[in-house]
């Protein structure tokens, strides 16, 4: 399974997409008329004049599931921008990568006491995460698919790949296969991410009950984006085995990522697909 992270329009997301997921949970019909006065683009026009042609009253689960799966692809994972109406400019670059390993490194970032470096006991931690992942982690809770803010709905309702979803709007959780977080949030995990990443090189100094890490201000700086290519690891996460350099390769990508959408004030959606064949 890949997961599969994509930078979105923030205010057409949270004015546009997100009431419209609501309003279809309850009146199809009425969400599909809504959304055909705010878009310009003529082809997702024509899909919702399609859909509200045959929708019966009700719930968006009375719509043809074909084409409400194309316009729910079209909306949440593709990039829009104002015109005459929003506009659809197609899907961004965005990361995707094996959602295991990308859990695994947003926990070693996120997670003070996650035992990144036992195997067994890392891997039993994002079992239990992947079951009921923790809320208020940044990077990790959204790879985890927890909703922050709540949403209007059950989000596992509007799709789901894994199977995996919660609702309890009473203590403010959600979760499901599919998450948002809006540019506000996105710019802070960005704001955040340097002390977070100088506290794990601590830890992992620790670890190795060492005075010094040789590569410290190496790797800080390819996480930052402010080197071209990681440091070669002497000293810092040895002993995690032989993927240790790629671990640290692919957090700098994911750096990368967050980064960039901060600095466009951009939202965040992620995605865990059905395999590794990403269906965006």
């Amino acid at each position: 399974m890949e997961i599969v992270l994509r930078p979105v329009h923030d205010r057409f997301f949270e004015e546009g997409v997100l009431p419209f997921l609501a309003h279809a949970m309850g009146d199809a019909p009425g969400a599909l008329e809504a959304m055909l006065g705010v878009l310009g683009d003529e082809p997702t026009r024509f899909l919702c004049e399609q859909l509200l042609s045959n929708a019966s009253p009700g719930g968006a689960s009375a719509l043809e599931p074909e084409g409400w799966g194309e316009l729910v692809d079209k909306l949440v994972f593709q990039q829009w921008r104002e015109g005459a109406g929003w506009v659809l400019e197609g899907p961004r670059a965005g990361y995707a990568g094996d959602w295991d390993e990308a859990l695994h490194l947003a926990l070693m970032v996120e997670l003070a006491d996650y035992p990144y470096a036992n195997p067994k006991e890392s891997r039993a931690a994002r079992d239990a995460f992947r079951l009921k992942p923790r809320p208020v982690l940044g990077m990790a809770s959204f790879m985890g698919g927890v909703w922050e803010p709540l949403p209007p709905f059950p989000p596992d309702q509007i799709f789901s790949t894994q199977g995996r979803g919660a609702y309890l709007p009473r203590e403010d959780y959600a979760f499901a296969d599919w998450s948002w977080r809006p540019a506000r949030l996105v710019a802070e995990w960005n704001a955040y991410l340097p002390g977070k990443l100088q506290r794990l090189l601590d830890r992992e100094q620790e670890r190795l009950k060492l005075p010094s890490l040789p590569e410290r201000a190496e790797l800080l700086a390819w996480w930052a984006g402010k080197a071209s290519q990681p440091p070669p690891l002497a000293v810092v996460f040895s002993g995690l085995g032989p993927r240790a350099p790629s671990w640290i390769h692919e957090l700098g990508i994911l750096c990368g990522h967050v980064r960039e959408a901060a600095q466009e004030k951009a939202a965040l959606v992620s995605l865990v697909t059905k395999d590794f064949e990403s269906r965006l």
